[in-house]
C-alpha cells in the first residue's frame, strides 16, 4: 500500500510516495544533488519505493529543503510502521557503517565525522540534521554510526545501512 504526503512551509513545498514494501525504486528530484543520493542509497537499501519532489528556497542554502524532505518522509514512515527493531552493518569503499532502530520511540545518537563542509550542493552538517529530523518525525530511536574512508562513503554506508535496518524493523515486529 502505498502512502503519500505533502508538506508546505513558507520555504519550501515537499512531496513524498511511499511505498514501505517496494523492491527500491526511487526518484529524487530535491534540487540538492547529495540529498538525491541519499535518499536513493536509503531506499535501495531498504526495498523501499520513493517518490520525492522538492521545491525549496535553495538560494538562502539547503537546510529548509533538507530538513523539511526528512520531516515529511519521516512521518510517512511512522505512518507506516508501528512497531519494530532492525539492525545493519553495511561497508562502502573504506568506510564501515552501522545503524539500528526501533520503533515506537523516537531518538537519535549519532557518532560519526564529516570532514568537508560541502558536497554536491549540501552542507554536510545538514546531514545529521536529516538523520535526526527523520528518526525523530519517523517515530524511532536511530543508533547510526560510520568510520574509516571520506565522507562520501561515511554517507553512502550510513544511507544504505540505514535502509536496511527500517527493512528489518518493517519486517520485525515486537
Amino acid at each position: 500500500m502505498s502512502a503519500s504526503r505533502r508538506r508546505e512551509t513558507k520555504e519550501t513545498c515537499i512531496e513524498v510516495r511511499l511505498e514501505v514494501e517496494g523492491q527500491g525504486r526511487v526518484q529524487a528530484d530535491t534540487g540538492v544533488p547529495l540529498l538525491n543520493e541519499i535518499l536513493s542509497f536509503l531506499a535501495r537499501g531498504g526495498g523501499l519505493d520513493l517518490e520525492v519532489k522538492a521545491w525549496g528556497d535553495l538560494e538562502t542554502g539547503d537546510h529548509h529543503t533538507v530538513e523539511d524532505t526528512a520531516i515529511t518522509l519521516g512521518s510517512l514512515l511512522s505512518q507506516e510502521i508501528k512497531k519494530g527493531i532492525g539492525s545493519s552493518s553495511v561497508p562502502a569503499g573504506c568506510s564501515l557503517a552501522r545503524a539500528a532502530v526501533r520503533f515506537g520511540q523516537a531518538g537519535y545518537q549519532g557518532s560519526f565525522h564529516l570532514e568537508k563542509q560541502m558536497l554536491e550542493g549540501m552542507s554536510l552538517d545538514n546531514f545529521s540534521h536529516f538523520l535526526r529530523a527523520l528518526a525523530y518525525n519517523g517515530g524511532f530511536n536511530l543508533f547510526i554510526s560510520a568510520e574509516g574512508g571520506d565522507d562520501r562513503s561515511r554517507i553512502e554506508a550510513m544511507s544504505l545501512a540505514l535502509g536496511r535496518a527500517i527493512k528489518k524493523a518493517a519486517k520485525n515486529e515486537i
